[in-house]
């Protein structure tokens, strides 16, 4: 995974995107509900980088935030469901545990 990859919140608190060298190559959609609930609603990764840890990372980067603001993540996304269920790291913000 290249190291030169940058994570950003977009404005309006609707998700994180990933940039490199000044191109967005992923991002991941949330919806901020209430004052303690995220739903991640899909994640949109370039093809280019479908192969490396930059979902984990977009998912991680929401995670970050979800524990800052006090808040619980309930993913709609099959591919953040994936990384939630193969990280029990994050159970400490999953609203809801389904297993795979």
């Amino acid at each position: 995974m290249p190291s030169d990859i940058e994570y950003q919140q977009l404005p309006t608190y609707r998700g994180f995107c990933a940039c490199r060298a000044g191109r967005q190559i992923g991002e991941i959609d949330i919806l901020v509900i209430g004052v303690d609930r995220i739903v991640i609603e899909s994640t949109d990764i370039d093809s280019a980088y479908k192969n490396t840890d930059l979902c984990h990372n977009l998912v991680e980067c929401v995670v970050e935030f979800a524990r800052r603001t006090h808040r619980k993540i309930l993913s709609m996304c099959p591919r953040a469901q994936s990384i939630f269920n193969r990280c029990p790291e994050f159970d400490d913000v999953r609203l809801i545990h389904v297993a795979a």
